[in-house]
């Protein structure tokens, strides 16, 4: 089934952001620039400081997760596109088992910390807050355990890389589907699912069935819903592997002649997000029904003006996403981007110790505590992405003198002797 037109110039509109060069894969900086924007972002966010009120969906009804997660499936639509190109779907069956069991390690990790010394914590400090993170921990321990392994047990703060497990788990599906009935499949296919946890599916599957036994409360499975949210990393999906195909499949110049985005879908674009922008900070509950207003913003099931929010500022940053990463303030964000896991995974950390200042679950920290806990979180963020930088040199480094130092005793290595008894015949 052939790629609509439409959609096809949308994807390859993106080139000036998210351009790979068809010889050699390199890291594109806008996008880790974005991705260490996203970061910061959610960090400021989940901290329990002032912080949040600028931070949390401050350009619309749009928040760090959506951006992260629709990055995150474009990123992984090209990758494995190109891989797909170049070694077949084997190779891309263990690249994506191998980039899921990477993120599973680490939340792995996070939940290990919180069920040992943030558990601890809670119970000897009377921390309501904590105590509220892991009720259903503290209360059921041994099914707690299973179930977080299980990715059905998802805590606050802690539930958006099992989110991300899981699409990744789904991403060679979606792929096998495309390939036999196009992308359009896929799509229609996400939509219909979205459209159901718009009208509870969510709630449905849970009182049904328990796939595992375990009972786990449904305010424990997480604050998102996946079947909404998968809708946002299909679309990701599809718009990444068209464009790395269409990069493969177009001459070297394609992409630069059709990469720029029509005028009049740049000025909607505009409209819709300043529309959606004055909205954000306008007394709703005077023009609009509050019930159905929290509906179609609601962040957990993905509502459908939150979407419409999410794509006019997405097309937006296609568009001059290349100026305003070129601004020399957020250029330090790239490591962020570039380290995204590790920074994510020392986020949690901080903002669970955060939490265990407070003494009462709404009190809030005094400014002085607010003011150090900022400082030392973002400074703690960016030394790790240091580290992950130098870690990461380093296997690069001990990698290639391995292959030099194989290259070198291959050369060295004397010819057997039936080789040299066959040459002398010769």
């Amino acid at each position: 089934m052939a790629i609509p037109h439409s959609v096809a110039s949308l994807a390859r509109a993106s080139a000036p952001v998210v351009a790979f060069p068809t010889s050699k894969p390199r890291r594109v900086i806008e996008l880790d620039i974005l991705r260490g924007f996203l970061l910061l972002g959610m960090t400021l966010t989940h901290l329990p400081t002032k912080a949040s009120i600028i931070s949390n969906q401050t350009i619309g009804f749009v928040s760090a997760a959506e951006g992260f997660i629709f990055l995150a499936a474009f990123m992984m639509g090209q990758i494995e596109q190109r891989t797909h190109q170049k070694f077949g779907e084997s190779r891309v069956l263990r690249d994506v088992l191998r980039r899921t069991c990477r993120i599973y390690f680490y939340q792995c990790a996070l939940l290990a910390v919180a069920f040992t010394l943030v558990a601890g914590v809670a119970l000897r400090f009377h921390r309501l807050a904590l105590e509220n993170l892991l009720s259903f921990y503290l209360q059921s321990p041994k099914q707690a355990l299973i179930a977080a392994a299980l990715l059905e047990y998802r805590p606050s703060l802690m539930d958006i890389l099992p989110m991300y497990i899981v699409f990744m788990l789904l991403t060679p599906v979606a792929r096998r589907v495309a390939r036999s009935l196009g992308w359009e499949t896929v799509l229609f296919f996400s939509f219909v699912v979205w459209a159901g946890a718009q009208f509870g599916l969510r709630d449905w599957v849970y009182h049904h069935s328990d796939f595992f036994g375990l009972h786990v409360p449904v305010s424990s499975t997480g604050a998102f819903d996946l079947y909404g949210w998968q809708l946002l990393w299909m679309i990701g999906l599809a718009l990444g592997s068209m464009y790395a195909e269409g990069l493969s499949s177009a001459p070297s110049n394609a992409a630069d002649s059709d990469s720029r985005m029509p005028t009049w879908l740049v000025k909607l674009s505009c409209m819709v997000a300043a529309t959606f922008l004055v909205l954000r900070y306008a007394p709703a509950e005077h023009w609009a029904n509050a019930q159905i207003c929290a509906w179609l913003i609601d962040k957990w099931h993905l509502g459908p003006a939150r979407l419409v929010d999410f794509g006019a500022i997405a097309l937006l940053l296609v568009r001059f996403g290349r100026q305003i990463a070129g601004l020399p303030l957020f250029r330090p964000l790239a490591s962020l981007g570039q380290a995204s896991i590790q920074v994510f995974a020392v986020h949690v950390l901080f903002c669970v110790a955060g939490d265990a200042l407070r003494k009462g679950a709404d009190l809030e920290l005094p400014w002085w505590e607010q003011g150090i806990l900022l400082s030392a979180t973002i400074s703690a963020l960016f030394m790790t992405a240091h580290l992950a930088k130098k870690y990461s040199g380093k296997n690069a480094g001990g990698r290639s003198r391995l292959i030099l130092e194989n290259a070198g005793t291959t050369k060295r290595r004397p010819l057997p002797e039936s080789t040299r008894i066959l040459l002398r015949l010769q």
